[in-house]
């Protein structure tokens, strides 16, 4: 494995930018008459651009509906589009050096992703991390990086990913050299004047999180910086939340601007009534942008769901988004504008299956309220983005009826004025008079109506100065007419249920050597095999919340769980030489928190084990690797034989309490489509146990006793309808505090979210 030395990574500039030496010179732009920008705005080929954007993740959504995704982003006025690119996703295996390609894969999803949006007139903002955060598995790092065992690292007391470590920046760099060419054929500095593309690329995410010192975060962002031009971009380069950047005079680093991310929920004035005009400080050269707008909030296992979440109205997404314009801001990308869905196991730890986010697009690509105000604003910004994009806060003092009113106005540069009328109550609708009275002595009087937590804008035309004759902004978005006559619940009464057997083959696990170091990294369920002397006491340590259950001789074996729930101890019976345990992962992690120091996501130590027996382990029972054998059995192909028992659901009595691991299967149909008539459809599901659901040969994703979720969106283009067409559920669930049982399935259409197509 080659590794780059520090003192190589200083010579690794773009040599196509110019080099400067302070911050108050000109940045630099390698193609500044196709895109460029200043303290205010984009400017690209030649057109000062106001981008309104939303981010909708490529690999959260079936390829097939893709299309639809975007038309409902391209109805709602945004002119661009936003994803991460999961540097996991495309190359789940480690390759042999880092000059090794042969692992990546799915980067032509990456390339018709982008494809597609330039169909639809989008410009495009990539985020290929190498760290994306996104409740995503492992914040987007591959987990055999993570586990990678070498002399450097780690190279500083908080850790080596994410830090200038000689070896971290080698892998990156691998990873750079993999995407940022995809990337970099689709930028608009590769296509003709007035055409769609790639705008920006963003290097690193949120880093102010990271304990790192500036010296070493610098060293980093410079080295991606550098990957990324000698890789072909030559768009410009962001970060967010990545303080070294603001106000740098180095060379490289100005070749990057910083942006902010809110999620204020209520709290709209005290977060970016501060850190926007901190920004103005601290960057006073470019343009203000939000990587990240709240969209919404993500769910987390044992929580609330999104849509049960307070703070996410259509109200509160309107008023969080004027107050920004009204604060100048000119790059406003919402996380997320559509959700989706974390299928199988690629959801960060803890993190629940639906990545629905309440965003204006739903998880099943319904829209309601949050669309509609989206949708307002992005005709708001159709008709008038080109004179918001360039202009200027006014100095006026403006008094109102209700003292929680308040007034801010913009004049563009032909006089149009922007009067921002808002109020931070969420309790109460407001009505009253406002009067506004500018620093040159011209004032305006109007009446204002208010809903909870209401923002509106009073647009004046150029020479208007009657108030009366304005025009409020934005304009209601027109009612979502809904079809009536739609489909009935789906009831599945009857299942077929089997107790997982033991493994019959296993693979040695040395002790100390990582379960990822034999191709392991899913967080599916595996299998142990320990050996020990009888009446020995087993400890296990894994990381906090996940778990282990145990058996000896067939029969279940209790365990005595530590306070902090990392360590458990199973005594063995008398007749007993080995331990069985199955091992459940709540996930790997996606923040920051300990991520840095990257280490093995198994079990993490075991001790009353025989010395000279290494551990075995295997990723499925005797019918095979879960995985493999959960899409096999729910594609029908594998079907169920005279060791599966008919249950009644309602009635389900649960496994025998030595079962592991228990599988569920179930039938039925759906009625056929009606012409012009859309409807999504949900699998409702009440169940004891932790597990993962598979659907007409897909893995769905996880199930959670805990919940929130109890509601998982199957895409269309997974089921079949009509008579005679079988769709098959699969459900495997290990025992928690209440055993194994499923008390209640069925196929739901999602009534509320029905369209006319």
């Amino acid at each position: 494995m080659t590794i780059i030395p520090r003192s190589s990574l200083a010579a690794m500039l773009c040599l196509s930018l110019t080099v400067l030496t302070h911050a108050d010179e000109p940045r630099p732009f390698p193609h500044p008459e196709r895109i460029r920008y200043d303290a205010q705005c984009l400017t690209i080929d030649g057109r000062d651009t106001f981008i309104y954007s939303g981010a909708f993740h490529y690999f959260r959504c079936p390829k097939e509906l893709w299309r639809d995704r975007f038309q409902k982003i391209k109805d709602a006025g945004f002119n661009a589009v936003e994803t991460y690119t999961p540097w996991n996703w495309h190359e789940r295996e480690m390759p042999k050096a880092p000059d090794d390609f042969s692992k990546i894969t799915g980067l032509q999803d990456l390339d018709d992703w982008l494809a597609m949006a330039e169909d639809f007139g989008f410009y495009t903002i990539v985020r290929p991390g190498p760290y994306i955060c996104a409740e995503w598995d492992n914040g987007g790092f591959p987990l055999w990086l993570s586990a990678l065992k070498t002399p450097a690292a780690p190279l500083h007391k908080d850790g080596w990913m994410r830090s200038d470590d000689p070896t971290f920046l080698t892998w990156t760099k691998h990873w750079f050299d993999a995407v940022c060419p995809t990337i970099a054929k689709h930028q608009v500095t590769h296509k003709g004047p007035g055409n769609p593309g790639v705008i920006l690329v963003q290097v690193e995410n949120e880093y102010d999180s990271a304990k790192f010192s500036d010296e070493i975060k610098a060293g980093q962002v410079k080295a991606l910086a550098q990957f990324a031009c000698a890789d072909g971009i030559d768009v410009p380069l962001f970060t967010c939340w990545t303080k070294q950047v603001r106000g740098s005079s180095e060379p490289v680093l100005r070749q990057i601007f910083d942006c902010c991310n809110f999620y204020p929920r209520w709290n709209v004035v005290k977060e970016l009534g501060t850190q926007i005009p901190k920004l103005r400080r601290e960057q006073p050269d470019a343009p203000l942008a939000t990587t990240e707008l709240q969209g919404g909030w993500l769910s987390v296992v044992g929580g609330k769901l999104s849509e049960k979440q307070d703070g996410l109205t259509g109200a509160q997404i309107q008023n969080i988004t004027l107050f920004a314009w009204q604060m100048g801001e000119t790059i406003t990308n919402y996380y997320m504008l559509f959700g989706g869905t974390n299928f199988d196991d690629w959801g960060g730890r803890n993190i629940t299956t639906t990545y629905d986010y309440a965003a204006p697009i739903r998880e099943h690509g319904g829209v309601g309220e949050r669309y509609q105000r989206v949708w307002s604003l992005g005709q708001m910004i159709r008709d008038h983005g080109a004179k918001l994009v360039r202009s200027r806060q006014v100095e006026s003092e403006a008094k109102t009826t209700d003292t929680d009113v308040t007034i801010a106005e913009r004049r563009a540069v032909d006089g149009s004025r922007y009067f921002f009328v808002r109020t931070d109550n969420h309790a109460d609708s407001r009505s009253g008079a406002a009067h506004v009275k500018e620093k040159d002595g011209t004032e305006f009087s109007f009446d204002y109506k208010l809903e909870p937590f209401g923002s509106l804008v009073l647009y004046l035309p150029p020479g208007e100065s009657d108030a009366s004759k304005g025009e409020w902004l934005p304009k209601p978005a027109p009612e979502i007419k809904r079809p009536t006559e739609l489909p009935a619940p789906v009831a599945i009464n009857e299942a077929q249920r089997l107790s997982d057997s033991l493994p019959s083959t296993w693979t040695p696990l040395p002790h100390n050597e990582p379960i990822e170091a034999h191709g392991v990294f899913s967080s599916h369920f595996v299998y142990y095999k320990i050996a020990a002397n009888p009446d020995a006491t087993i400890t296990i340590e894994v990381l906090p919340g996940d778990a282990v259950i145990g058996s000896s001789g067939g029969k279940s074996l209790p365990a005595v769980v530590s306070k902090d729930k990392k360590r458990f101890a199973f005594t063995l019976p008398s007749d007993a030489k080995e331990l069985i345990v199955l091992y459940d992962k709540l996930g790997h992690r996606n923040g920051p928190k300990e991520m840095e120091t990257g280490g093995t996501y198994g079990i993490l130590s075991v001790e009353g084990a025989s010395e000279n027996a290494p551990l075995q382990f295997a990723e499925g029972g005797s019918l095979g690797k879960e995985r493999e054998f959960g899409e096999a059995l729910s594609r029908a192909e594998t079907k169920p034989g005279v060791d599966w028992k008919p249950v009644s659901i309602s009635q389900d009595p649960g496994a025998t309490p030595e079962a592991l691991l228990t599988w569920y299967r179930m039938e039925c149909e759906l009625p056929a489509q009606k012409p012009g008539v859309w409807v999504p459809w949900h699998l409702h599901l009440e169940a004891n146990g932790d597990g993962f659901i598979y659907v007409n040969g897909h893995c769905l994703g996880r199930y959670w006793q805990a919940g929130p979720q109890h509601d998982f969106y199957i895409p269309e283009t997974w089921l079949h309808f009509g008579a005679g067409k079988t769709n098959t559920i699969v459900l495997n669930l290990r025992p928690l505090d209440k055993g194994v049982s499923v008390h209640a399935a069925r196929m739901e259409p999602d009534r509320a979210f029905a369209e006319f197509r």
